[in-house]
C-alpha cells in the first residue's frame, strides 16, 4: 500500500450504490440478527447493507474519529486493533469484511491483510452465516484454501462504481458450511471457477438472495491496548519526559550567512532537497515554490527468435511547482511538455 493509503489506515469505504445493491441480496429474519464489520470506518457501509433489517450491529475501528462516528450512529464499536478483539465462536449471522489492502509488516513471511482479517473473524460466523468479502480481485487467491474449506454457495461479482472499477474491486458472497474432506476439492474448483469466470458478472442487486440466519445479540470484547487513554496519558508520564528529547530532538536552524557564496551547484542541491521551498519574490513575481522528485519508467521490447524480452528503464527527475500571487501556475521540469519519454510512476519522494 502507498504511504497515502497507510496515512488513512487503509480506509477505502464501499461506494453507496454498491451498498444498496448488496442490501437487495440479503433476506434478514424477523427474529433479529447480529452483524459484524471488523473495519467499520464511520459505519456507512454496515448501515447500508442492514437498512431496515432490525439487526444488532457491531464494529471494530482503529481510527479515533471514525470510531466515534460509528458509535454515534448506533453501532456497538470497539476503538482499537481487530487482532485485540475476540468473540465466542458462531456468534454472528453476517460478516461484512472490507479489510485494508496491504501486507503485514514483519521480519519475514508477511501475509496479506485480507487473509489475516478473514482468518481471525470467520470462526465467529454461525453455520449458514453469510460472508460479504469486498476485496481486490488479484488478492482473493491467498484466501482460496480457507474459503473452500469453510464456506460454500459462492457468488463473485465485479463492482461497477468508477472508484471500484479503478482498483478492480470485487465482492464475494458465501455461506459458512461444514465441508467434508472428500468434498473440499470439488468445493475449491467451484470457488476458483466463480472467481476467474470471464467475463466476471457485474453486481446488479437482482441476483438470488441469501437467507441470513437468526442470532441473538452477540458479545464482542477487547483485550488490546486502550489507544485513546494511552494517547492522553503519555505526555504526562515521567518515562516520556525522559525519552522525548531523544525521540523528538529540537530542530537546529541555520540563520547565519554562509561562509562563501553558493555556486549554482549548491543552489541546485538545496532546491531539489526542498530547502528552498516557500515564498519568494516581490510584486507580480511573488510566488510559492515546491520541489519534488518524480520517477519515469520507459518500457521497450527486444524480439528474439523464441521469445520477447521486455525491458523497463527508470529515470528520476526533479520538478518544481510554482503558484504566483495572481493565481498563475507553472510546473518546471527538465524536459519540454510531452517529452518526458516514459510513463510517470508515483512520486518516490517529496522534498
Amino acid at each position: 500500500m502507498r504511504s497515502s493509503g497507510r496515512l488513512k489506515l487503509g480506509y477505502y469505504p464501499l461506494p453507496e450504490p454498491e451498498g444498496v445493491r448488496l442490501r437487495n441480496l440479503l433476506d434478514f429474519p424477523p427474529e433479529g440478527a447480529s452483524v459484524l464489520d471488523p473495519c467499520v470506518g464511520a459505519g456507512d457501509a454496515l448501515r447500508q447493507i442492514t437498512e431496515n433489517a432490525g439487526a444488532s450491529l457491531y464494529g471494530v475501528e482503529l481510527d479515533t474519529e471514525r470510531a466515534r462516528c460509528a458509535t454515534a450512529s448506533g453501532i456497538s464499536t470497539i476503538h482499537g486493533n481487530l487482532f485485540g478483539a475476540s468473540s465466542a465462536e458462531e456468534s454472528f449471522s453476517l460478516l461484512y469484511l472490507n479489510p485494508p489492502y496491504d501486507h503485514e509488516i514483519g521480519s519475514y513471511d508477511n501475509k496479506r491483510m485480507e487473509y489475516l482479517f478473514l482468518k481471525h473473524t470467520y470462526p465467529w460466523l454461525v453455520q449458514g452465516g453469510i460472508l460479504i468479502f469486498v476485496v481486490l480481485h488479484a488478492q482473493l487467491e491467498p484466501c482460496i484454501p480457507l474459503l473452500s474449506s469453510e464456506f460454500g454457495w459462492f457468488q463473485v461479482f465485479r463492482l461497477t462504481d468508477p472508484e471500484s472499477e479503478r482498483f478492480d474491486q470485487i465482492v464475494l458472497l458465501a455461506a459458512r458450511k461444514r465441508v467434508p474432506a472428500d468434498a473440499q476439492e470439488m468445493n475449491r474448483k467451484a470457488l476458483v471457477e466463480a472467481i476467474y469466470r470471464s467475463p466476471l458478472p457485474a453486481l446488479t442487486g437482482a441476483e438470488p438472495k441469501y437467507a441470513v440466519p437468526a442470532t441473538p445479540p452477540a458479545k464482542l470484547t477487547y483485550r488490546g491496548l486502550p489507544l485513546d487513554e494511552i494517547e492522553t496519558l503519555l505526555p504526562q508520564s515521567s518515562a516520556w519526559r525522559k525519552v522525548a528529547a531523544f525521540l523528538l530532538p529540537r530542530e537546529d536552524a541555520a540563520i547565519e550567512r554562509p561562509i562563501t557564496p553558493f555556486h549554482p551547484g549548491h543552489v541546485g542541491l538545496l532546491c531539489t532537497a526542498g530547502m528552498l521551498n516557500g515564498v519568494a519574490g516581490n510584486g507580480e513575481d511573488r510566488h510559492i515554490a515546491r520541489w519534488q522528485t518524480k520517477k519515469y519508467v520507459t518500457t521497450f521490447t527486444e524480439a528474439e527468435e523464441k521469445y520477447t524480452e521486455i525491458h523497463r528503464q527508470e529515470r528520476f527527475s526533479n520538478e518544481v511547482a510554482i503558484i504566483y500571487a495572481n493565481g498563475r501556475t507553472l510546473v518546471l521540469t527538465d524536459k519540454k511538455k510531452g517529452e518526458e519519454g516514459g510513463e510517470r510512476a508515483p512520486a518516490v519522494g517529496t522534498a
